[in-house]
């Protein structure tokens, strides 16, 4: 009989459960096709994808520094929705989206939305709890559902590494570098006045480039820093995770196996230059370099850390300060829409709904022929249309450049 899977709920998951509960801290991703999906079907794909793989079958235990992700047998389920107006390219219409995934009570960690649209297209939304599962831990899984459509062998995943053990294994090979305050970075767009802003809530946007993009991150960077500065002087920078799979380690683990570094974006910031700064961070393992404190993170509970984080939220979410950089960027990498097309249903392309943390935040992959890109902010960021007017300059100026290599 094999040992059930159990896996240490990290410093950074725990905390990623604060978000979760002062928002709804995702990560989630649309997978957009034509055809009729039988979610029968799907749920039979689904519950094998997921002995494949565990992690996806988790329910939170524990208090503190005890706490697990244990494995409860149980796969995630799929749900039918009914016709929808829905066009996939924001959050209009998509109420069911805002329904958060909890892990109070062993909720369950993942699930998945098959939703018919008027437009003749369909989209399965797969939703997943960002303290279990990471960015890429989530491509592996949405693969392994597709895999498993098509009759075909599964990779799988037992791995309970987490981002500390990564940390851990390298700490002895990162530098010493002098201590250092954070830079306060300003934002891309501007706030509506504190008077407002409303509740807190996040909204997201998806546009497409009909063209491959190289190096689209650092551009991306300096695209948007110039934007920021358009509105304000001050320094500039973002935060960009680094996939510990394949860099860091051998293991295909769905959980969080992700370190970040920043990446500053001086005015006049060239692409090869922002490449060898992140090239530099990447060779003195900044990326494995732990948050001050992270580890006392174990010892806080949840709804202590989320009473602190309440008082200050508004805050750190729209003044400029040392708290947030101006933005975090993801790369998800080189995709192909075949990767995830099964018998009755032809995909066109897979994105990811960005999650709701931050000022800013920029997912997109790249496909061979075309690029998706998803930005989300809190909604006090588009009181004005701030967004929607710097996703249509983003485009236009993509799409204008002509840039594929």
């Amino acid at each position: 009989m094999s040992t059930p899977y159990v896996r240490r709920v990290s410093a950074l998951e725990r905390y990623s459960l604060v978000l979760n509960r002062l928002y709804r801290y995702h990560v989630d991703g649309i997978l957009e096709g034509e055809g009729e999906v039988d979610a029968k079907q799907l749920q039979q794909a689904v519950t094998r994808a997921a002995a494949a793989n565990p992690a996806i079958r988790v329910r939170f235990r524990g208090l503190l520094v005890w706490s697990r992700w244990v494995d409860s047998g149980i796969a995630p389920q799929v749900r039918l929705m009914p016709l929808s107006d829905w066009d996939g390219s924001n959050e209009n219409g998509a109420d069911f989206l805002r329904q958060r995934l909890d892990e109070r009570g062993g909720g369950p960690i993942a699930d998945v939305l098959v939703v018919p649209c008027r437009d003749g297209k369909t989209r399965i939304v797969f939703r997943t709890l960002h303290a279990a599962i990471d960015g890429r831990g989530f491509l592996h899984w949405v693969s392994e559902v597709c895999r498993a459509m098509r009759d075909e062998s599964l990779q799988g995943s037992d791995s309970c590494l987490t981002d500390l053990d990564i940390q851990a294994r390298y700490a002895d090979e990162i530098p010493e570098e002098p201590a250092a305050e954070p830079t306060a970075c300003i934002p891309v767009l501007q706030p509506a006045a504190k008077g407002q802003r409303g509740e807190l809530d996040f909204i997201w946007r998806r546009v497409m480039i009909d063209h491959s993009v190289a190096q689209l991150l650092p551009r991306s960077a300096i695209f948007l820093a110039e934007w920021a500065r358009k509105q304000q002087a001050g320094p500039v920078g973002f935060t960009i995770p680094v996939d510990y799979r394949g860099l860091r380690t051998d293991e295909m683990g769905i959980g969080n196996l992700t370190g970040y570094v920043r990446l500053t974006v001086p005015e006049g910031a060239t692409t090869r230059q922002l490449m060898v700064q992140l090239g530099q961070r990447l060779k003195a393992k900044a990326d494995c370099r732990q948050f001050p404190g992270i580890k006392m993170l174990f010892w806080l509970p949840v709804w202590y850390m989320l009473r602190q984080l309440k008082k200050k939220v508004d805050d750190v979410l729209h003044e400029v300060s040392p708290a947030l950089p101006t933005g975090g960027i993801v790369s998800m990498g080189q995709v192909n829409a075949d990767t995830y097309s099964f018998p009755g249903f032809k995909a066109g392309m897979l994105y990811g709904i960005p999650g709701a943390v931050g000022k800013l935040n920029v997912v997109f992959l790249n496909y061979p022929d075309f690029t998706v890109i998803s930005f989300s902010v809190p909604a006090s960021y588009n009181h004005d249309g701030q967004l929607d007017a710097l996703t249509a300059a983003y485009v236009n100026h993509f799409q204008a450049s002509g840039i594929t290599s």
